[in-house]
């Protein structure tokens, strides 16, 4: 069964009020089954605008992640959240695909992208070539297309999460000279965030 992701991008706005929300949510996500992937580390975000702060939690099914969002406990101690910080939050469904190996002791790293496609047929080409390109630096696709759900704020329509053995793989993978003459297609027929992440140590 296709894991589930609860995917976050946050600015705080009160830090001290939101130390508390994160004293209080993360025994409630993990007590749910939640797994962190990705919670603060080095960011770059490459293309479009996002907020400062990024999570990837990871969670057995997107029932299971959905559900962990929608906790009773959880919703109340986000009101702490929804004070102290602006927040973007979907939950999205796995891909099927295994985390890669961590390149030697760094963290693993992620390309998150967040896509609205203005024409899918003319969009198609570009999900076609960059696989092989993303591939040779060692990607796996954890999230690519499947089922989502915008809970907070807006994201676009498509969600992609990458994982790469570093995040200098993810770097690379990025700025892979072959994969900016292929994302040209992307650019001409969608718009969109993506952002380049440190995983969780």
């Amino acid at each position: 069964m296709p894991k589930g992701y609860i995917i976050g991008h946050i600015t705080v706005n009160d830090p001290e009020t939101y130390k508390d929300y994160v004293a209080k949510d993360t025994p409630i996500l993990l007590g749910l089954g939640g797994r962190f992937l990705v919670r603060g580390g080095q960011a770059e975000v490459v293309e479009g605008r996002a907020e400062d702060r990024h999570i990837v939690f990871e969670f057995d099914s997107f029932d299971a992640a959905n559900a962990a969002y929608h906790d009773p406990g959880y919703q109340e101690v986000a009101k702490i959240r929804h004070g102290s910080a602006t927040s973007a939050i979907l939950v999205a469904e796995g891909n099927d695909e295994d985390l890669p190996e961590p390149s030697g002791d760094a963290p693993l790293g992620f390309l998150i992208a967040h896509v609205t496609v203005r024409d899918p047929d003319a969009y198609r080409p570009y999900v076609d070539g960059n696989t092989p390109i993303m591939r040779g630096h060692g990607a796996r696709y954890i999230v690519r297309g499947g089922r989502s759900e915008v809970l907070e704020g807006d994201m676009g329509g498509r969600h992609v999460v990458i994982a790469y053995p570093s995040f200098q793989a993810a770097r690379a993978a990025y700025h892979d000279p072959a994969y900016q003459e292929v994302a040209a297609i992307r650019r001409d027929h969608s718009e969109g965030t993506i952002i380049l992440v440190e995983g969780a140590a």
